[in-house]
């Protein structure tokens, strides 16, 4: 089992997935979850993040649905901000990695994405990484951003995602997991 950590923008979805192609194992997105659940009541992503800072049910749902595919799937990718500790936390052992890049690089990746200004998604990601943080503080007691559980870092500004798959691949190698 491996797990693909970081914030908004930084690439971990992009790297789980080519992960996933490469080792052809099934890949666990939680941000698709998550935003399956926000659209089933209506909403869109940071909306339903501002609820489930009151709703602590929305995330323990998530979880709970992450790690149960998780445990029935045995080896497979699960790609989520929080996926190392929430993995580990339910008792798995996952190789944990987490990717990271610069806010503004971020805030950029996510403007092209998603079709809006630099500004606006600049903003939108800061308010959900508050908001985020905030959950996962008061629900886990954990610091989403804390890095110390990660068994490989990743700086995602300026290498491509092949040369991120190529590094990962490599360190998995040297620990006989790949």
């Amino acid at each position: 089992m491996i797990s693909i950590s970081g914030p908004a923008g930084s690439g971990k979805t992009t790297l789980a997935r080519l992960l996933s192609q490469r080792l052809d194992l099934p890949l666990i997105s939680t941000g698709q979850i998550f935003r399956k659940m926000a659209a089933e009541r209506g909403m869109d992503v940071l909306q339903f993040n501002l609820l489930a800072e009151g709703e602590e049910s929305i995330d323990r749902e998530l979880d709970a649905r992450v790690v149960e595919e998780a445990r029935s799937l045995g080896q497979c990718i699960v790609e989520s901000r929080l996926a190392c500790l929430m993995l580990r936390k339910a008792g798995l052992t996952p190789f944990c990695v987490y990717v990271d890049a610069p806010e503004e690089i971020r805030a950029a990746r996510i403007a092209g994405r998603d079709g809006v200004d630099k500004s606006s998604s600049l903003t939108m990601m800061r308010e959900r990484a508050g908001s985020e943080s905030r959950r996962y503080s008061s629900i886990y007691g954990m610091d989403p951003g804390d890095r110390s559980a990660y068994d490989l870092l990743l700086d995602s500004a300026e290498r491509p995602p092949e040369e991120l798959l190529s590094m990962l691949l490599d360190e998995m190698g040297k620990r006989g997991l790949a």
